[in-house]
């Protein structure tokens, strides 16, 4: 079974747990699997993925237990970016794979899809206290932080390179004075409003 997560109205919630939820009220997306539309309830895969909702007194967060076969993984961002660039929303369409494919990072916002109706008995009012552990705060800072190990993996100066290109930024908004020393490959950062000063090695990026 798949344990995936849903916030509902506090108000929706007794009669959701007590009698189910039909998909044909609940979906809010239709995707096109290769095989026609289907009808569609996002869920999460992680219930922090929502903070807002997660802290919210008017949401409710109610776990589904379902079937595998009825659950597929996408990238909500892409999804979100998709409605106003369709080259984008061909990437999402690319993006769903069946749930247990689906490896923890990979998507900055995952979604879970699902395809039918939950009936009562697979759905539970999630205890925060008491439920199954999760083992990652979210999956947005699961995902970039993947990114970054595995370019730090690759690449033994990656902290330098972003902290270079991060203060190069600041320089052009005006907050920092930048002093590049190619000789010795050093940038030194000089804070406009504290004073401090910050050396950044200067990054090869032909390695890149």
């Amino acid at each position: 079974m798949v344990e995936v997560y849903y916030y509902m109205p506090s108000a929706e919630v007794p009669q959701a747990v007590e009698c189910g939820m039909k998909l044909s009220r609940w979906f809010d997306k239709e995707i096109d699997f290769g095989d026609g539309n289907k009808k569609c309830i996002s869920a999460l895969l992680n219930p922090k993925d929502n903070l807002g909702k997660y802290k919210s007194e008017e949401f409710k967060c109610v776990k589904f237990e379902l079937s595998p076969i009825y659950c597929f993984v996408a990238d909500a961002y892409l999804y979100k970016v998709g409605q106003n660039f369709p080259e984008v929303l061909e990437a999402y369409k690319n993006s769903i794979i069946p749930v247990e494919k689906y490896i923890f990072g990979t998507y900055r916002m995952p979604e879970c899809l699902v395809t039918t109706t939950v009936i009562a008995g697979q759905i539970i009012l999630l205890d925060k206290r008491l439920d199954s552990p999760i083992l990652y705060t979210n999956s947005e800072e699961l995902y970039i932080n993947n990114i970054i190990e595995t370019y730090k993996e690759e690449q033994t100066d990656f902290n330098d390179t972003m902290l270079y290109h991060f203060y190069c930024r600041l320089a052009e908004m005006g907050k920092v004075i930048k002093i590049e020393d190619r000789k010795e490959n050093m940038a030194v950062f000089c804070d406009t409003e504290s004073g401090r000063a910050y050396t950044i090695k200067i990054p090869d990026m032909s390695k890149y």
